[in-house]
């Protein structure tokens, strides 16, 4: 639900840092920053190395092989969206004079902080998409199946050492590649249905995976999202958000180890020819009966790793363009909440 205040009186805004310790007689509004979301989704590969693993040497190529468990990493993809959050450098604190008179003025707020409208009449029920503010967070979304069976097939151990085992699981395995052989060649001279044969041809792979895993161990695959949030800065344009590795998979922040992930932020320059006054005017100065709006920059937004470029879509970024004010006296003005710029303005 939106906070609905109404006013029948002369109003002052000011920002919210020159707000006095203990002032009651108003309330705050926020224009809204853009927040990037960034979903790095991620391949994650367990290697477990196989029972025989001793022996694999000795019947097939040790290079193939693992010998211990490890986890390997691969970036598969990354997914760029933006979502509002209420801006601390663009706050402010609207206090009432204490004397009646002026325009009559609702303002409707988000739960949130970020002004929707003011003049426009009885709140409205409507539905805002919000962010969770954080680092990252992390959820699995798929699993191969590859990775479906993560057990290795139980041997008939009594009795018999290891490579005893080991050859006779080597021996199984031939017996295995003769009978697909055979049944590509055609030697059981028996005319199979498509899809008979693809079936048993499977099952003869599956098999042949199963014993082999015992030497040369199992790879579990599965997908991961990790996600990054990223305030763009006109200060900073360049962010480094995480490090990516293949030992290591996606670290968040500067530490870790691995190849760093930066954003850039490029405006386009879509408001420099809009005379906006300075931050610093903005924030030692009190306006009567006026509010603040934002006119957003475009810009471009390039995500790249080890200096490869990754991803570069182009966005609205609302902290990167101008705060400018508007005078009110019996209109109706609405905002947009994901840029703060005014969307509908009508003279009443």
């Amino acid at each position: 639900m939106l906070t609905n205040i109404q006013l029948q009186a002369q109003f002052t805004t000011t920002f919210s840092k020159n707000v006095a310790p203990g002032q009651q007689s108003g309330f705050y509004y926020s224009l809204p920053q853009t927040m990037l979301q960034l979903d790095f989704i991620i391949e994650e590969i367990d290697c477990e190395p196989g029972p025989l693993v001793d022996f694999a040497s000795q019947y097939y190529d040790m290079d193939e092989a693992i010998d211990y468990a490890t986890t390997e990493y691969r970036m598969l993809d990354v997914k760029l969206s933006k979502l509002a959050t209420p801006d601390p450098n663009a706050t402010f604190f609207v206090s009432v004079s204490s004397g009646r008179g002026g325009s009559k003025a609702v303002f409707d707020i988000l739960p949130n902080g970020i002004i929707r409208s003011i003049g426009s009449g009885n709140a409205m029920d409507v539905k805002e998409e919000m962010a969770v503010v954080g680092n990252e967070m992390q959820h699995p979304v798929c699993q191969s199946v590859q990775s479906s069976k993560t057990e290795f097939i139980t041997l008939n151990s009594s009795g018999k050492t290891e490579a005893q085992l080991a050859r006779e699981v080597a021996d199984k395995i031939e017996e295995i590649r003769k009978a697909k052989f055979n049944l590509v060649s055609g030697y059981y001279e028996t005319a199979h249905a498509p899809e008979t044969f693809n079936q048993m041809f499977q099952k003869l792979e599956a098999m042949e995976e199963d014993y082999l895993s015992l030497f040369m161990g199992k790879r579990i695959k599965k997908t991961v999202v990790r996600t990054v949030y990223v305030i763009p800065s006109k200060e900073v344009p360049t962010q480094t958000v995480a490090k990516f590795s293949q030992d290591e998979g996606l670290t968040t922040g500067t530490s870790g180890s691995g190849s760093p992930i930066t954003v850039q932020t490029l405006p386009l320059h879509t408001t420099t020819a809009i005379n906006a006054p300075s931050q610093s005017a903005v924030e030692s100065m009190s306006h009567e009966n006026k509010v603040f709006y934002r006119v957003p920059e475009t810009a471009s937004v390039r995500v790249s790793c080890n200096n490869k470029v990754l991803l570069e879509e182009r966005f609205v970024v609302s902290q990167l363009g101008m705060l400018l004010m508007a005078p009110f006296s019996n209109t109706k003005m609405d905002f947009d909440t994901s840029t703060g710029q005014i969307i509908n303005l009508r003279i009443q």
